[in-house]
C-alpha cells in the first residue's frame, strides 16, 4: 500500500523529487518503492528520457486502480466509526411465520425510526427454515417459537424472549361468551374445532394439549394459518384453540372473545432468539437485541419468559 501510495505521488507531482518531498522522504527511497513495483508487477511505469517523467500506458492504468483502492482504504475508518454509531451497515433478520406476522412489525417500525441508515431485511418462513438460515449465515438472527430439536446444536445460542400460550376463541354471542370455565371434554361436544395445518408449532401444540386431556375430536376442519382460522371462527364456522399472540387486535376490536379453558394455561412454548455460538455481535445486532427484548412486553397481553 505505501508503495502505491509513493506511485501515486509520482504520477501527480510528475517529479521523483517533488514527490519525495511531499512525502517527506528521501529521493532514493521513492526510486527504491517505484523500482520493486516494476519489478512486482512486470512492467515498466515511467519513462525517463533525459530528465523528464512520463506516465507509460500501464503507469496510467495502475494509477487509476490504485487510487480506487486506496479511497477505499481511507474510508474505513470513518464506515467502522459510523457503524460503531450505527449511522450505515445492514441486519438481516429471519422470523417464523407467526413471529413474523405479529411480533415483529412494531420492532421493525421502531428500529428504522431509530436507525434509519441501517439497511434491514426480514426473511419469514418455517421455523427449522430460519435456524437453518442463521447456521449457513444467510440471516444475522431469527426469531422462532422453541423447538427442543433445534436448542441442541452447540453451533448456535437460544436467548428466550417472550413466552407463548393457547387461547381458546369463539366467535361474539356464542353461548360460552361469559362462562366462568369451560372444560376440555366440551371441544368434543356441539360446534366444530378448527385445526392448524399438520405440522405446524401450533397444531404439535393443541394436539399435545389433548393427549394429556385424553380427548379425541371427530368434527373438525383444518385450514392452513393463523388469519384464516380467526376469520373462521368470526364467521361462525367453528371455535379453535389459537396462539394467544395473534389474536390481540381481534379481542380488542370485539370480533373475537377468549374463553378460559381448565388447565389451558400449561401448555406454553418460548419464542428464542437464534444466533450463532462464538461469534460476537455486531453493533446493529446489539442494537436489535435490546430494542427486541425492550418492546416485546408491551407489544400484546401475553406472558413474557423470564
Amino acid at each position: 500500500m505505501q508503495q502505491l501510495r509513493t506511485f501515486c505521488a509520482v504520477v501527480e507531482e510528475m517529479s521523483f523529487r517533488r514527490a519525495a518531498e511531499r512525502l517527506y522522504m528521501a529521493q532514493a527511497s521513492v526510486s527504491q518503492q517505484i523500482a520493486a513495483l516494476e519489478q512486482y508487477y512486470g512492467v515498466t511505469l515511467f519513462s525517463r528520457p533525459g530528465r523528464r517523467c512520463s506516465v507509460t500506458p500501464e503507469g496510467r492504468a495502475l494509477y487509476d486502480w490504485a487510487m480506487e483502492v486506496l479511497t477505499i482504504l481511507d474510508t474505513i475508518p470513518q464506515k467502522l466509526t459510523d457503524m460503531r454509531c450505527l449511522a450505515e451497515g445492514q441486519l438481516a433478520i429471519g422470523a417464523s411465520t407467526l413471529a413474523g406476522s405479529y411480533l415483529l412489525p412494531p420492532v421493525i417500525r421502531r428500529f428504522k425510526e431509530i436507525y434509519p441508515h441501517i439497511r434491514l431485511s426480514v426473511q419469514t418462513g418455517y421455523g427449522y427454515e430460519m435456524v437453518e438460515r442463521v447456521r449457513t449465515k444467510n440471516v444475522d438472527l431469527a426469531l422462532v417459537g422453541e423447538n427442543l430439536n433445534w436448542t441442541a446444536d452447540t453451533m448456535l445460542d437460544f436467548r428466550p424472549v417472550a413466552t407463548d400460550r393457547m387461547s381458546l376463541v369463539v366467535w361474539p354471542g356464542h353461548p360460552w361468551c361469559g362462562r366462568a370455565m369451560v372444560e376440555p371434554l366440551e371441544l368434543t361436544k356441539g360446534d366444530v374445532f378448527i385445526h392448524s395445518r399438520p405440522g405446524s408449532a401450533m397444531r404439535s401444540m393443541v394436539e399435545k394439549f389433548f393427549h394429556r386431556e385424553n380427548i379425541s375430536i371427530s368434527t373438525l376442519l383444518e385450514l392452513g394459518n393463523h388469519e384464516t382460522i380467526k376469520r373462521a371462527v368470526e364467521e361462525h364456522v367453528g371455535i379453535s384453540l389459537i396462539s394467544s399472540i395473534s389474536i390481540q387486535s381481534e379481542l380488542k376490536n370485539n370480533q373475537l372473545v377468549e374463553v378460559p379453558m381448565a388447565r389451558l394455561e400449561s401448555i406454553r412454548r418460548n419464542f428464542v432468539l437464534v444466533s450463532l455460538r462464538h461469534q460476537e455481535d455486531s453493533y446493529a445486532e446489539l442494537a436489535f437485541i435490546e430494542l427486541l427484548t425492550g418492546m416485546i412486553p408491551d407489544a400484546a397481553s401475553f406472558s413474557c419468559a423470564d
